[in-house]
């Protein structure tokens, strides 16, 4: 139920009803009744609600996935935009906010336009590697002082604890397949 994630996602960020309430432009008594699967709140209500937790809308409104088998049809996979990366990812593995579940790896379907950069700060992965590959177009991985330039077909691993940024350096867009291990976002 949306009101049970909600109440996780809040609590887990530390952020109070009260605080969420006044951020959201909402009374303390509206976010308990949602979050008591009470009422159901309008789309514009978890918009604020969802922009106050840091999430994407389409978190609220997903199921857990269990780890098993799930196939993700190319219509219905998980788009996120972040507010620091010029790209949508597309989950081609089950998205979760509960780092419990599907943590083995994620595969996301990115589409850099022409001469842009992926981020606008370099990228860190604590714990995780990324292997991606280039499906259509060229991408170049900064990496320190170096710049590693791939083309349609090529791929490349950068392990964990390796600063890097992404940039499409033509003025065609650049499709690309990228994996990270375990999950990260």
């Amino acid at each position: 139920m949306i009101g049970e994630k909600i109440k996780f996602i809040r609590t887990e960020k530390g952020i109070t009803g009260k605080e969420l309430a006044e951020k959201a432009e909402v009374t303390p008594g509206y976010i308990s009744q949602i979050e008591r699967n009470l009422i159901s709140p309008s789309l514009s209500v978890l918009m604020r609600i969802a922009e106050v937790l840091e999430i994407p809308l389409v978190s609220l409104f997903t199921e857990e996935e269990e780890e098993q088998v799930t196939v993700i049809r190319k219509d219905k996979r998980t788009k996120i935009q972040f507010a620091d990366i010029n790209m949508e990812y597309q989950f081609a593995t089950p998205y979760s906010r509960n780092k419990n579940i599907c943590t083995q790896m994620e595969m996301i379907c990115l589409c850099l336009g022409p001469k842009s950069w992926g981020s606008t700060i370099v990228q860190y992965h604590e714990e995780a590697g990324e292997c991606t590959l280039v499906l259509k177009g060229t991408l170049e991985y900064h990496i320190g002082d170096t710049v590693y330039t791939l083309n349609e077909g090529d791929s490349i691993y950068v392990p964990p604890k390796t600063y890097h940024q992404l940039y499409n350096p033509t003025d065609e867009d650049a499709e690309a397949v990228t994996v990270i291990s375990p999950a990260y976002y």
